[in-house]
């Protein structure tokens, strides 16, 4: 058994995250100390913790996260999810490229403006 501390820094993440995360019953203890309320892990629950990590850099909320872990989803149901979240990420990013060339419209309108009435111009009048 590792106590929490340990199992941060060996899985990377704070403690608060395992608190977190054991609160959404993503990974529990393997041991609450009934005295002190201190946690324990176990070397086995680092792969469900890298999994968990791996998902959620994939975009995967942790509610979404929960349920790909505990239904046991089938290697192909996985790759449906992961399909999803594909055609997402590829809207969000159409989305963001639309935005960012308007916002690249709407600069050089802006600059030709600068340029039509520049103040030289107006003292000239």
């Amino acid at each position: 058994m590792i106590k929490i501390g340990d199992f941060s820094k060996l899985a990377h993440v704070t403690v608060k995250t395992l608190h977190h995360y054991g609160e959404l019953s993503l990974l529990r203890p393997m041991r609450i100390d009934r005295y002190t309320g201190y946690r324990y892990y176990s070397l086995t629950q680092l792969p469900r913790l890298n999994r968990i990590l791996a998902l959620k850099d994939l975009g995967f909320s942790l509610e979404q996260i929960v349920h790909l872990l505990d239904e046991e989803l089938s290697l192909e149901e996985m790759r449906g999810m992961l399909r999803m979240k594909q055609l997402e990420l590829a809207e969000r990013v159409g989305a963001e490229q639309a935005r960012w060339r308007c916002v690249c419209i709407k600069s050089k309108m802006k600059d030709s403006l600068h340029l039509t009435i520049s103040p030289s111009k107006i003292f000239h009048l």
